[in-house]
């Protein structure tokens, strides 16, 4: 690329809106220095936890980083780890990202009166989506949110029934959606399914690595393995997709 048009690039990438989402590739934490520590003093002012961004990560900067934190239900250490820097780039974002009308998805677990608010749920490589009472097993029935194919069953981390969704179609058409800590699996792999149709239920106790009954729901990258993608990757958008699909579903306070 000749200089003078090279210049204009990098020029361009500057100039770029701040209210983006920013991403982190480290973990970072008081003492720390850096374009990422300003970018994340940036974020935490535009969520209303306002510190200056001087890009040295200060006392200051971890009393708000503890308050998003507490406000979030992440441990509130004052360090900015892959789940909460997660909770930051996804927080906020929607007006990027599609509504659930253009996913044309339905919301993956049902009843959804057994499904916990989002403002309980935790950002991970997908989104941890917990249930009412722990509900599990037959009571808490997970579906495919779209037509697709059953391609893998077992994830490492996320027990040895964990299905792996192929879409057939929509935005995401070829990219691959993962239910993380299900158990058992109610459809063979290689089974092509259609949307709502049953696919596993939520796995009772400790499935993979895991606190409890929950579904860890996430998406790949364009292009990307069935699984999984990395921390904080695709978290965002599937944390977007699930809001605006439990407003759909009438999963109840779904507030943020």
């Amino acid at each position: 690329m000749p200089v003078v048009l090279a210049g204009l690039f990098l020029s361009l990438i500057a100039a770029a809106p701040a209210s983006a989402s920013p991403t982190f590739a480290r973990t970072l934490s008081r003492g720390m220095h850096g374009s990422d520590v300003r970018a994340l003093q940036s974020r935490l002012t535009e969520l209303g936890y306002r510190v200056r961004a001087s890009g040295r990560f200060d006392r200051r900067t971890a009393r708000q980083v503890r308050r998003f934190q507490r406000d979030h239900g992440l441990r509130p250490d004052g360090v900015a780890g892959p789940r909460t820097l997660a909770a930051l780039t996804a927080e906020g974002g929607a007006d990027a990202l599609p509504a659930a009308d253009v996913t044309g998805w339905v919301f993956p677990l049902q009843p959804a009166s057994l499904v916990l608010p989002p403002n309980t749920w935790e950002p991970d490589q997908g989104i941890d989506i917990g249930t009412v009472g722990r509900a599990c097993g037959p009571a808490v029935t997970e579906v495919a949110v779209e037509a697709g194919t059953i391609v893998q069953e077992g994830i490492a981390g996320f027990g040895p029934a964990a299905p792996v969704l192929r879409l057939d179609a929509g935005p995401y058409a070829g990219r691959y959606v993962y239910y993380g800590h299900a158990l058992p699996a109610l459809v063979p792999v290689g089974a092509h399914v259609q949307r709502g149709q049953p696919i596993a239920q939520v796995g009772c106790g400790r499935v993979g690595r895991s606190s409890g009954p929950h579904l860890e729901i996430g998406i790949s990258t364009p292009g990307g393995p069935p699984c999984c993608p990395r921390m904080g990757e695709t978290a965002p958008l599937i944390t977007q997709i699930m809001r605006n699909l439990a407003i759909e579903a009438g999963v109840a306070s779904v507030t943020s």
